[in-house]
């Protein structure tokens, strides 16, 4: 796949100097044809176009006929706006006959998601990376960050290893292997497809969250909102991500995302439902970044050396 197409279907650019130095880097070194669709750098308030400038597109990009790698240069607030105006049938039909991989994260998790819901292949569902905020910086991309992606776009794979921190399992006994469709993204935006025709069930799943700006009692609430709502139950393990380290208050006498991990898993507990929580997972508002495939079979390995407990999620889609 050699064809890059930029597009902004959310926040418009803060900085463009940083769409410039990622087209530079991804072009000159890394041998992608990049294409910027008509309204990349616009801005309208805080959005990039107007409603139907940002619609139209997505929905040009995904009829493009040559498979390319359609990246969002930013997330931002603004797909919500979208979702009742999109039709997402007709858009998981272009994906997948096209051949395109959606990558991005963020704002872009309730796209990937309704996309999902509607029939796209996961193998057209990449979240991960977008252009400013992971190839914008003056040297480039973060090494970590460009071969967990370059290895997802040429091979269509995904293999993860971390220190791990995990609550409702003993990873000191023995190796555990779990399976099930990899899904999920930002906390804030799942939640908000609750209740809407665009968040796809997914039982059996192991669901990655992560989020930013957020304190450790909102991500809980958030944790506790999908709880109550019947989706951690379903899932076979949660994997939290990077939160950006939310700052405790005074107020919070020790709490913490930690603290509002273990609640959780003990709550699900509870419910005599026997999911995992994990913590620590490479993936977020941050570098190094890890990068999945939105609803690709993976296999989530968790286990115990001598230097401390670790996981390692692995997908093939090819």
């Amino acid at each position: 796949m050699n064809q890059l197409v930029m597009f902004s279907p959310s926040g418009a650019l803060v900085d463009e100097t940083l769409l410039d130095r990622a087209c530079n880097h991804l072009s000159n070194q890394h041998g992608f044809n990049v294409i910027e669709m008509p309204e990349a750098r616009q801005r309208i308030q805080r959005f990039a176009g107007d409603e139907a400038t940002r619609m139209a597109s997505i929905e040009n990009a995904f009829a493009m006929n040559t498979p390319s790698l359609l990246m969002a240069t930013r997330g931002g607030y603004g797909l919500s706006r979208l979702l009742p105006l999109l039709n997402f049938p007709e858009l998981a039909a272009l994906l997948n006959a096209n051949e395109h991989l959606l990558c991005g994260h963020s704002d872009i998790t309730s796209l990937q998601l309704a996309l999902l819901n509607a029939g796209a292949q996961p193998a057209t569902l990449l979240h991960g990376p977008m252009a400013c905020f992971d190839f914008g910086a003056e040297q480039g991309a973060d090494r970590l960050t460009l071969e967990h992606f370059l290895r997802a776009v040429e091979k269509q794979a995904v293999n993860i290893e971390w220190p791990v921190e995990c609550f409702g399992l003993d990873t000191q006994k023995h190796t555990i292997a779990i399976e099930g469709p990899v899904w999920g993204g930002n906390l804030t935006l799942l939640c908000s497809l609750l209740g809407t025709p665009w968040l796809p069930s997914v039982p059996g799943g192991i669901l990655v969250l992560e989020d930013v700006n957020e304190p450790a009692y909102k991500i809980e609430r958030m944790l506790l909102q999908l709880l109550q709502a019947g989706v951690l139950a379903q899932q076979k393990a949660v994997v939290l991500g990077n939160f950006c380290e939310p700052r405790p208050g005074a107020h919070d006498n020790g709490y913490s995302l930690r603290s509002a991990a273990e609640f959780v898993q003990g709550q699900l507990g509870c419910q005599q439902k026997h999911v995992p929580v994990l913590l620590n997972f490479p993936f977020g508002h941050c570098t190094p970044k890890a990068c999945w495939f939105q609803g690709g079979q993976g296999t989530l390995t968790l286990g115990c050396e001598p230097a401390g407990s670790h996981a390692r999620l692995v997908q093939t889609l090819r």
